[in-house]
């Protein structure tokens, strides 16, 4: 799901970018059984997930929205 989002955090900026990140996050997680209270309690399960199954696409997600982790800049 974050792939597609790279080029417009890119061009939308970090600040745009990390509104995008938390939809996307609050979206992945309605779709996965509605884990959005796990994850809300345990913020790191994202890089977590994605170090292990897609760590390109966090690396870049981390860039475009400079951040230190994807944690960093999830809000909610």
């Amino acid at each position: 799901m974050i792939r597609p989002e790279l080029s417009n955090w890119r061009v939308q900026g970090p600040t745009l970018g990390k509104i995008g990140l938390n939809a996307l996050v609050h979206e992945w997680a309605l779709r996965n059984g509605g884990i959005n209270g796990a994850v809300l309690s345990d913020k790191p399960v994202i890089d977590r997930l994605t170090t292990k199954s897609c760590s390109d696409v966090r690396q870049q997600a981390i860039e475009a929205l400079q951040i230190s982790d994807l944690a960093a800049g999830l809000a909610f």
